[in-house]
């Protein structure tokens, strides 16, 4: 392995760690906090302010926007210059692309975020005289308008001597317009506080659960029970924590990346291929976004994700404390039940994939259909216990405040409690990514395939598009980011939603419900696999058409979701005041009540 290789190993430890399964658990913290506040009417963590200098939030208002536009004007216009030679026609057409429609976006976002402000605020310039005329609804609706146009014209001069003027109007004029919507962006910014005496950063409260809760768990006391065992009560949230963590590693977040290669065989990070074939895989420089690529992954991540029972009964029995025993016990009786129910469930994934690499399981749905249509009830069964294993409400009974206080981590403080707390957190991210591979098609998007967009029902194609190798990866990855969002959402909307299971409710519905219907699941899939395997002719061109018709299905689910977000987003907010209570609702009928001065 080359010194290159080795780096980029290091990146995507570091870019899945600190990019993507940090970031989502701390989110979750504060959403689940923001919840709790709405729910409970009290101060959330979105009242949470950072205070900066006005230069200082100039400043960083200004300069990421200028070291963005250094890198656009760098790789649209350094070939004037001679700082690299000049594209060729199929990079220009694919950075053409990317460049049109990051323009695009920046413009109509920058322009209905700054309407929006002038709204709010009042107008303070002629330009939020101007502004102001522009509701930010119509200005979003007309910046997708834009996005769908230049799809179209695109598709529809493929090939021609205008679709080459296009693809330079879009490599040049896209990047310039890039740029000026950025510095626009950060220079009205910097321009709308500079009489300010101080700006506070919000930021949706987010700073609360990156650095407060971070730096409060870190100065607290690390309290240990005089009669504890201090060993295996410093080791349990470690057993807890890391495991949690480090089944990432198995995990698929895109599609392999396909590089050029050195003439000793190492890989070539400067040379991106420009297109790929829809079939078959480059050998030569291939770069996995997987951190290990194992034959075996899925055995592996419950290998250890399985070590979680360990810690858990590990800190209830080494805390010398009768409520962490009980918690510890509840946890470790819990986990096994539905651990036994998670992995009967994947058998029947197992046995319509025909492989235990999740790579190749993504790749199985993405030319046939997603697992959700081959696995339903596994994927219900999965999801509950998946949610169960997680200690969350309403399977919660480990840590129960209302019967052992907080369970096995009641004798737990500072950075170990943190430790406990954000391994339940991660948990919820790492089931959710798993559901997302096995179920969801990991990185695929409806009819994108390596070479571009590709709609077809049975044999009839009705919509082609090639797209740049880069961009097919870029979507890929956020598909699967969006994918996990949306699972973990589902997840911390059941906290709020459903009440907590008795024990012995808990043990039966494990049992009694779940193993028996995940063993049905793998019979049912066994005789499916019986009937359907080596299907050819009319049998084989339906069940093509039906897998047609299923990603036809997500898409248009996929595409009327995201109308729905814009909408839902855009709508103006309507507050209706509610009277507290029925005398006041009767005072109210009566014509009010009266005021009389007040007299000695």
């Amino acid at each position: 392995m080359s010194i290159v290789e080795v780096i980029l190993m290091l990146v995507k430890i570091v870019a899945v760690i600190l990019l993507m399964v940090m970031p989502l658990a701390i989110m979750l913290t504060w959403a689940d906090r923001r919840l709790g506040a709405m729910v409970q009417d009290r101060v959330g963590p979105n009242r949470t302010v950072v205070w900066l200098p006005t230069p200082v939030a100039q400043g960083a208002a200004v300069g990421p926007a200028l070291l963005v536009c250094a890198i656009v004007a760098y790789i649209a216009f350094g070939h004037l210059a001679g700082a690299h030679p000049a594209p060729s026609p199929e990079d220009k057409a694919s950075c053409g692309t990317v460049f049109a429609h990051l323009a695009i976006l920046m413009t109509w976002a920058t322009f209905a975020i700054i309407s929006g402000l002038v709204i709010r605020r009042g107008a303070r310039s002629s330009l939020d005289l101007w502004l102001k005329n522009f509701h930010p609804r119509h200005i979003v609706y007309t910046g997708l308008g834009a996005h769908v146009l230049a799809i179209v014209l695109s598709s529809a001069f493929a090939g021609t001597e205008q679709g080459l003027v296009l693809q330079d109007w879009y490599y040049g004029g896209g990047a310039a317009i890039l740029m000026f919507a950025v510095l626009l962006g950060a220079g009205y910014a910097a321009f709308a506080i500079r009489n300010e005496p101080r700006v506070g950063l919000r930021l949706l409260g987010l700073p609360h659960a990156f650095v407060a809760d971070g730096l409060k768990t870190l100065w607290k006391e690390d309290f240990i029970p005089p009669n504890a065992d201090k060993l295996l009560h410093s080791l349990a949230p470690f057993i807890s924590f890391f495991p949690a963590l480090t089944v990432f590693a198995v995990i698929p977040f895109g599609d392999t990346l396909c590089f050029g290669s050195t003439p000793d065989g190492h890989l070539d990070i400067t040379k991106l291929a420009h297109s790929v074939p829809r079939e078959g895989m480059c050998l030569a420089g291939s770069f996995r976004l997987q951190v290990v690529d194992l034959n075996v992954g899925l055995l592996y991540f419950f290998a250890l994700a399985g070590t979680g029972i360990v810690g858990a009964a590990l800190a209830g029995w080494a805390s010398d404390n009768k409520y962490s025993l009980l918690g510890g016990l509840r946890a470790a009786s819990q986990m096994v039940s539905y651990e036994v129910t998670m992995g009967l469930t994947l058998v029947g994934a197992m046995m319509v994939y025909g492989t235990l690499r999740l790579d190749e399981m993504v790749r199985w749905q993405g030319e046939n259909t997603w697992g959700i249509f081959v696995q339903p009830l596994a994927f219900i069964l999965f999801f509950t216990s998946a949610v169960a294993e997680s200690k969350r409400i309403p399977f919660d009974l480990p840590e129960g405040e209302s019967e052992i206080v907080a369970g096995y981590f009641t004798e737990y403080a500072g950075m170990k409690f943190a430790m406990f707390f954000f391994s339940e957190y991660i948990a919820v991210v790492s089931s959710s990514a798993l559901l997302a591979v096995i179920f969801l098609g990991g990185w695929n998007l409806p009819f994108l395939y390596r070479d571009g967009f590709h709609v077809a029902l049975g044999g009839t194609a009705i919509f082609d598009q090639p797209i740049a190798h880069g961009l097919v990866i870029v979507l890929g990855v956020l598909a699967f980011l969006l994918k996990v969002v949306g699972l973990c959402w589902l997840q911390l909307m059941i906290r709020w939603t459903l009440p907590r299971f008795r024990y012995d409710q808990l043990m039966k519905l494990g049992w009694r419900k779940l193993l028996p219907a995940s063993l049905v699941n793998i019979l049912a899939t066994g005789l499916g696999v019986m009937l359907l395997q080596g299907a050819e002719g009319s049998l084989a061109t339906a069940l093509r058409v039906v897998c047609d018709a299923s990603t036809l299905l997500v898409g248009l689910v996929m595409a009327g979701l995201f109308v729905w977000l814009v909408v839902f987003l855009l709508k103006p907010v309507h507050k209706r005041k509610m009277l507290a209570s029925s005398s006041a609702q009767f005072a109210a009928a009566m014509g009010g009540t009266r005021n009389f001065r007040m007299e000695a």
